[in-house]
């Protein structure tokens, strides 16, 4: 949620081919990917890419993830289970989600603020 541009890259396709970092798309003409010089490392050998690295990715774990995927299922349906674990799980989710929202508003009135916005 915090770093949409880089949450669903796959690591070692972008330690091969550049990406555009404001959009997080591969950077491409006439449908080839830009490869990636040994003189233009990858954010992630920079010490610059919020996942971490391939050898040491900061990700949710599976469990996590599931439970992260179970939870907006029962956001998008409006019902959750009665069970101390998932409102346990659904609580902190929620709180995250809720600073994730307060931050992008927060860089959204940055942005404005020095006219960078489009």
């Amino acid at each position: 949620m915090f770093h949409p541009t880089v949450a669903y890259r796959n690591c070692e396709h972008c330690l091969k081919y550049i990406y555009d970092e404001k959009t997080g798309k591969p950077r491409e003409r006439h449908g080839e990917y830009f490869e990636r010089l040994p003189t233009v490392p990858a954010p992630c050998r920079r010490g610059g890419c919020p996942k971490g690295t391939p050898e040491n990715p900061k990700v949710l774990s599976p469990k996590n993830m599931q439970a992260y995927q179970h939870w907006k299922e029962c956001k998008a349906v409006g019902q959750f289970p009665d069970d101390e674990i998932v409102k346990r799980n659904a609580a902190m989710i929620q709180e995250i989600h809720d600073q994730s929202k307060e931050l992008k508003q927060i860089q959204m009135l940055g942005l404005m603020m020095t006219g960078k916005m489009i």
